[in-house]
């Protein structure tokens, strides 16, 4: 009697599962592919969106702006190794700083050749310093424009899925409703109610999950955009 009744139990678990697989399979159908609903046209306008708003992009803007600004600084320096000075001799008197005894003012130039030597190996490190920061902030850029695309293709994956769940579970709630009136009038058999209340359970439990996919991979996307998908036009 147990032996009989674990086969009975087995085989309508089969069936179960042969008709939550047909179900299942003729939804896909109708969505085969992910493909139509990528838009290149709005994956570019994200990474856009992502460049301007992004924390890291602005500091590495930063550093190519404080590189930028020291290498002319240090052009301009030139003029550090030269000194203007001058001296006013009213009546000609000889002096330490006067020994020729001239009269009036005396200006001259000075040059400190330590400093104005110094000055192009100056320019060539703040000219390396730069490169360095425009490097940094160019390799970023191609960093984050692939995460983007990595997350945006995550979300349509995740939106592709709970559409096709979606769908599924639609059509088991209808097949079970049905069900239900045809086993309450004595037109269906328990046996194929019962399977129906479990496609739609299950079919249920898989678009809640499939709901959480969808919301992590778009809070994802949003994170790295600074923005709300909806407010991207």
């Amino acid at each position: 009697m147990v032996t009989t009744n674990a086969h009975a139990l087995m085989s309508k678990i089969k069936h179960t599962l042969l008709f939550i697989l047909v179900l299942s399979f003729s939804s896909v159908i109708a969505q085969e592919s992910m493909m139509p609903a990528v838009s290149y046209a709005m994956l570019d306008k994200l990474i856009a969106k992502a460049k301007e708003n992004y924390p890291k992009v602005k500091y590495y803007n930063h550093k190519v702006d404080v590189s930028t600004n020291s290498l002319k600084k240090v052009k301009m320096g030139w003029f550090d190794a030269i000194t203007f000075s001058y001296i006013y001799s009213p009546n000609g008197t000889a002096t330490a700083t006067n020994p020729v005894g001239l009269s009036g003012y005396q200006a001259g130039f000075f040059v400190n050749f330590g400093t104005f030597m110094a000055k192009p190996s100056a320019i060539r490190q703040a000219k390396a310093e730069l490169a360095m920061a425009t490097d940094e902030k160019d390799e970023y850029a191609l960093n984050l424009e692939f995460q983007v695309k990595e997350r945006y293709y995550n979300f349509i994956e995740k939106l592709t899925i709970l559409n096709l769940r979606t769908k599924s579970a639609e059509d088991a709630e209808t097949s079970q409703k049905q069900l239900k009136y045809k086993f309450e009038k004595g037109e269906e058999t328990y046996d194929n109610f019962s399977k129906s209340l479990v496609l739609f359970l299950l079919s249920t439990q898989n678009k809640i999950e499939a709901e959480g996919g969808y919301l992590t991979a778009k809070g994802k996307l949003e994170e790295i955009i600074g923005d709300k998908i909806e407010n991207i036009k």
